[in-house]
């Protein structure tokens, strides 16, 4: 069986840097534990080759055509094509299955809900709805965006039950393992916060301000905090750090703080709480309906309404008073990682789906 991959980031590059140990392989979505796999066969091409074509997509709100364009040329040397990110580099795929012109199988990873579900223009809805039916399957990480989706589109059991499947993402255990923490420094006493997309910094910086504790924040330079006035508690680092570098600076603090806006219906969060559990973190972050984990019923962490600075001073109170609290939290996160939450388990599941649509395929 082969299976091309299209994304929206280049796997090329992520495959490149999963080789030279500096990325884990949850960024490739399944390419290095289905490569372990008989019979099937993974196939990345080069991100962009034929950069005018992208230009071109774009003024026709069709990304990432290039690579599409690529994928159409080699679509009877495959037997499935695999989208992680399918919202942003499957639309011309999606069109040309609508009119019968390509019949390969397409699978799609659904971060968001999809393109015309909360429309209410009764037209842009049914064509979101034909478009996505264009999917021959759709994985959804989250319970809440699947369900989201059907009530959206008014799918009835027939359109979703066998379309629709729910698997659980994790984080790539050999990676952490090699993680070596920080030589040159003595164990700190620190919180750490990083990511980029709708990060909530400045909630955090307000709620170290009634803190005797230290706050390291890791942000790309686009994304850091609006306030100027930074206690002398907290710090800021806008250099550019690697996986295995952020990974580092998880494991020497007492626990990892995942702050942000809820923008749109998204598993926001997700990768860096994937993160902490892999290396026995406890965590605090904002609600957030969207993730399967519930870290309060696990007993892993906290969750914070958005924008709450006092329940954040609460809350990190009870870890820096608390250390075997939070000892303890780490030991189940990592459990649960262990057991659910990994690379491993995802890559079989994954392999079942392949395996259902080529066979369902070939009947």
């Amino acid at each position: 069986m082969k299976i091309l991959m299209v994304n929206d980031y280049p796997l090329d590059r992520y495959y490149n840097q999963w080789q030279a140990g500096l990325t884990p392989s949850q960024q490739l979505w399944g390419k290095i534990e289905l490569d372990k796999e008989d019979g099937i066969e993974i196939i990345i091409l080069p991100h962009q080759k034929y950069k005018f074509l992208d230009k071109i997509g774009n003024k026709i709100r069709i990304e990432h055509l290039d690579q599409q364009i690529r994928a159409l040329f080699i679509k009877n040397d495959i037997d499935i094509i695999y989208a992680p990110f399918a919202a942003a580099t499957t639309k011309l795929l999606l069109i040309l299955k609508l009119f019968g012109i390509i019949k390969t199988p397409i699978v799609a990873m659904i971060h968001y809900p999809l393109l015309g579900s909360s429309s209410k223009n009764r037209l842009v809805k049914s064509l979101g709805k034909k478009l996505m039916m264009g999917f021959d399957r759709m994985l959804f990480v989250s319970e809440n965006i699947k369900s989201e989706n059907i009530k959206s589109f008014e799918l009835s059991p027939k359109d979703y039950e066998n379309r629709f499947v729910h698997l659980s993402w994790g984080a790539e255990t050999n990676f952490y393992d090699r993680s070596n923490t920080l030589t040159n420094s003595t164990k700190e006493e620190y919180f750490v916060s990083s990511g980029q997309t709708d990060r909530d910094f400045d909630t955090l910086i307000e709620a170290f301000r009634y803190l005797d504790f230290k706050l390291k924040i890791y942000a790309k330079p686009n994304y850091k905090p609006i306030s100027t006035d930074i206690p002398d508690n907290v710090e800021i680092n806008t250099k550019s750090i690697s996986s295995r570098e952020i990974i580092d600076l998880y494991k020497n603090s007492l626990a990892v703080l995942i702050c942000f806006k809820m923008t749109q219906s998204s598993t926001l969060g997700l990768t860096v709480l994937l993160d902490a559990m892999a290396i026995g973190k406890p965590v605090i972050m904002t609600s957030n309906p969207f993730i399967d984990v519930d870290i309060e019923k696990e007993g892993i962490g906290y969750w914070i309404q958005e924008g709450d600075v006092q329940s954040w001073v609460s809350k990190l109170k009870k870890l820096i008073d608390n250390p075997e609290l939070s000892n303890e939290m780490g030991r189940k996160a990592f459990e649960l990682h262990k057991t659910k939450y990994n690379m491993d388990y995802f890559g079989k599941s994954l392999k079942k789906v392949f395996q259902n649509l080529s066979e369902e395929t070939v009947k």
